[in-house]
């Protein structure tokens, strides 16, 4: 099996490393759906729907075919909010990486790339919310290139290079979803110390769970 190695970002990758973030956010877009099934105002907003059509038209197959398409509805609403959620990470820190990650020796990017084929990306950069500690972001290995320690080998790069900046603490943050990256986390060494709701409306309405995992450089 071909190694494939770690490398600093460069300009020429800013499409794929885009495009890597966008599709491995996507995948998403199954359990989130479930997440939004489980909540018991959706069953019982279902449940009367079905009631009223059933109870209006008398009809069972016509009362199915009406709670289906409005399950069908509820999915296209959960992708087109998937879709803002995709674009707002590709307008924040990805819509200019060198300037975001580039600067200096305060933050850092990284492509993992199999021959000529950029695999996975990292990148790490100062807390805007905790002086002196560093936030670990993008994290994304594709599908075909998992289960080779890529996304293992880019985090510890990125810690390396923080350890080797004097940090002393780095944070990440994940959601609930995103289940195999929870256990990568604390195979590197991080420990989940929070777990709150998304701040927007749609995540407080099917009870959308984010992580904050802390990794401690010891003395």
């Amino acid at each position: 099996m071909a190694q494939y190695k770690i490398r600093i970002y460069r300009d020429e990758d800013f499409e794929t490393v885009r495009e890597v973030y966008a599709t491995g956010f996507a995948e998403h877009l199954h359990a989130v759906y479930l997440q939004v099934l489980k909540q018991l105002w959706v069953q019982l907003t279902l449940a009367s729907i079905f009631i009223a059509l059933l109870a209006s038209s008398g009809s069972l197959l016509l009362s199915i075919l009406g709670v289906t398409l409005v399950l069908l509805a509820s999915r296209e609403g959960v992708r087109f909010l998937f879709g803002q959620g995709i674009q707002l990470g590709l307008n924040e820190d990805l819509q200019d990486i060198r300037k975001s990650y580039m600067q200096g020796d305060r933050s850092c990017f990284w492509v993992a790339e199999l021959q000529g084929v950029i695999g996975g990306t990292v990148g790490i950069l100062s807390a805007k919310d905790e002086p002196g500690c560093w936030e670990l972001k993008r994290i994304s290995v594709r599908k075909e290139f998992r289960g080779q320690g890529m996304a293992k080998a880019l985090c510890k790069t990125a810690l390396d290079f923080v350890i080797n900046q004097g940090v002393e603490d780095v944070v990440l943050y994940t959601s609930m979803v995103q289940t195999d990256a929870h256990q990568l986390y604390r195979s590197v060494g991080f420990r989940m110390v929070e777990t709150f709701v998304w701040p927007s409306l749609p995540a407080k309405l099917i009870n959308f769970m984010v992580l904050k995992y802390r990794y401690r450089v010891l003395a």
